[in-house]
């Protein structure tokens, strides 16, 4: 199986118009996938407010004339904010992008879960019973949106710091939402404990053993792999004092891609690879380290 490697576009920087994007991305990789967060990556796009069907159908024809198409809208809200105008205000702008996926050419509007900090910062109640009740009522929201409009919810964990912040907490939100229209961004390295991947034994190295990855691996991936969309992928080491940095270039740090590569195969699980803070410099030897798996 080869990989379906792709981007995070707002790596590459900030553009004036989805074709000078599309024009530096097709210099790496085409025909190629990205996920796009439109006001990150051009800064002067529309609010979401203020889309139109001819507006966004205009920055997906001029990605696509360079073999770019989008695998993931990124609109990464609060979903548990703390200021409930506020969460109003994000809810209504995921839901104007599931309104607008036919136009971007992809069904699958993404986010992470949130935090009672505004900025999704770790606070330390974010676990607590109500915050994922709060959840639940922002997504259960989303998916009236995304069935009325065909689109679908992916949802991404962060451990410790977000409402959903292990694999257990993913699978009870998947199984209080049994609906198609709710699926999973996989990020091995955000799913990764802040204290590093554990050996079976218990104990944390600071590079990890291929049978505690394999088995940090399977666990998520038996638990929702048949609901995986997207995947994000870059690197983590772990600190002097112990703590995870998890957002390096995927080739720079400690996890083991080539064993998650193999389970994917396994699996069958054939879904876009997206690259994340990627370094454009040194991103065709990612490419080419990726594509031996």
């Amino acid at each position: 199986m080869n990989m379906q490697l792709g981007f995070r576009a707002h790596d590459f920087g900030k553009f004036a118009t989805a074709d000078e994007l599309a024009t530096v991305i097709e210099t790496f990789q085409t025909p190629s996938s990205i996920q796009l967060a439109l006001k990150k990556v051009i800064p002067t796009a529309l609010d979401a407010s203020d889309y139109t069907p001819r507006y966004i159908d205009g920055i997906r024809q001029a990605l696509a004339a360079h073999g770019v198409h989008v695998a993931v809208i990124g609109c990464y809200i609060n979903p548990v904010h703390p200021d409930p105008e506020q969460l109003e205000a994000h809810l209504k702008r995921f839901e104007t992008h599931l309104k607008f996926n036919r136009e971007f050419g992809c069904r699958i509007v993404g986010t992470e879960t949130g935090s009672l900090n505004p900025d999704c910062s770790y606070h330390p109640d974010t676990s607590e019973p109500a915050v994922f009740d709060r959840l639940c009522r922002s997504i259960g929201r989303l998916l009236e949106a995304a069935v009325k409009y065909d689109g679908i919810v992916a949802v991404e964990a962060v451990s410790r710091s977000h409402t959903i912040c292990s694999i257990a907490r993913m699978v009870r939100l998947l199984e209080k939402f049994d609906t198609p229209h709710l699926r999973v961004i996989y990020d091995p390295v955000n799913l990764t404990p802040w204290t590093g991947i554990p050996e079976l034994d218990g104990s944390v190295r600071r590079h990890p053993s291929q049978e505690a990855q394999r088995s940090f691996f399977r666990q998520a991936l038996d638990a929702f792999g048949d609901k995986i969309v997207a995947i994000h992928a870059k690197d983590y080491v772990l600190d002097e004092a112990g703590r995870k940095i998890g957002d390096i270039p995927l080739g720079t740090g400690t996890m083991d891609w080539k064993c998650l590569a193999q389970e994917l195969q396994e699996r069958l699980i054939d879904v876009p690879v997206l690259l994340e803070n990627l370094n454009p410099a040194t991103l065709t030897q990612t490419l080419d380290y990726l594509r031996q798996f």
